[in-house]
């Protein structure tokens, strides 16, 4: 388990890589922390390591999002089903939500999806 009181904790690939976790207070250092984990570990075609199902969460009719909460933070796996170009597939990827007392400025949200063909994300999510 990363030491949270380190200030080389692996943010790298997510949304704050090039940070030092130094610099965040607690409850923010253990909430960018997990958050960050659980936004690379969506980007991989993985599961969220710390983040729980949201059992709060409304039931997506679009292909297969997931709602996650975590401490500080909720996940959202967007799997939406799209076409562009009259090319079909899937929208996939993290989109994180902090909790206002986390993220008290104006934006609280980071997201990083694409556009996948069915065929991309299943080699993808085979591959976690």
């Amino acid at each position: 388990m990363t030491d949270l009181n380190s200030t080389d904790a692996p943010l790298d690939g997510g949304p704050f890589a090039g940070f030092d976790l130094g610099a965040f207070d607690e409850p923010a250092r253990r909430a960018i922390l997990e958050a960050s984990q659980d936004f690379r570990d969506v980007l991989a075609g993985r599961k969220p390591s710390f983040a729980r199902t949201d059992v709060d969460a409304p039931l997506p009719a679009d292909g297969g999002s997931h709602g996650y909460v975590g401490r500080g933070y909720r996940l959202w796996v967007c799997r939406s089903l799209s076409s562009f170009g009259g090319v079909d597939g899937y929208v996939y990827g993290p989109v994180l939500s902090f909790d206002q007392d986390i993220a008290p400025g104006n934006e609280r949200s980071l997201a990083a999806t694409r556009f996948y063909t069915a065929a991309q994300l299943h080699a993808l999510l085979a591959q976690a």
